[in-house]
């Protein structure tokens, strides 16, 4: 474990996870919006979050794929592919519980607190969802050491 975590620690991870992090926060700007929009259309909360994400989860794959990761485009897979899917959809129903839950506990949110309750979702998340991009999806973990 603690060589596991050395390797997020080198340089070349510390690049991937600033990258990760500006695609991050653009892509958590987009999918707010998005959900919001969704909101003012008349959607339920839960149902704004899910459909935004699955905008974002695409725009974030191939972000991630080209820029983060370095890979090209037309080497996408079906095991990266679905992998990928799979990282986010646990990140999705985490953040889709977080608002159900937060909308629970507080009664209805105002647009301020459901917008905030996905931020805090996000920051929840972001370090094990790196991890998985970087180890099951796109393969670029690093050994310790090097």
């Amino acid at each position: 474990m603690r060589n596991y975590v050395k390797t997020l620690m080198h340089r070349e991870a510390l690049v991937q996870m600033v990258k990760l992090g500006f695609i991050g926060g653009f892509n958590t700007i987009f999918t707010l919006a998005v959900s919001l929009l969704f909101r003012k259309l008349g959607m339920l909360d839960e149902v704004a979050v899910a459909s935004a994400w699955i905008i974002g989860t695409l725009v974030s794959y191939f972000l991630n794929r080209r820029w983060t990761f370095s890979l090209e485009t037309k080497g996408a897979n079906v095991r990266e592919t679905s992998h990928f899917f799979g990282v986010n959809i646990v990140a999705g129903f985490l953040t889709v519980g977080f608002v159900f839950l937060a909308g629970r506990l507080r009664g209805e949110l105002s647009d301020v607190e459901f917008l905030g309750a996905q931020i805090i979702a996000s920051a929840i998340i972001v370090i094990p969802k790196f991890a998985a991009y970087r180890d099951v999806v796109f393969k670029k973990s690093l050994q310790s050491g090097e």
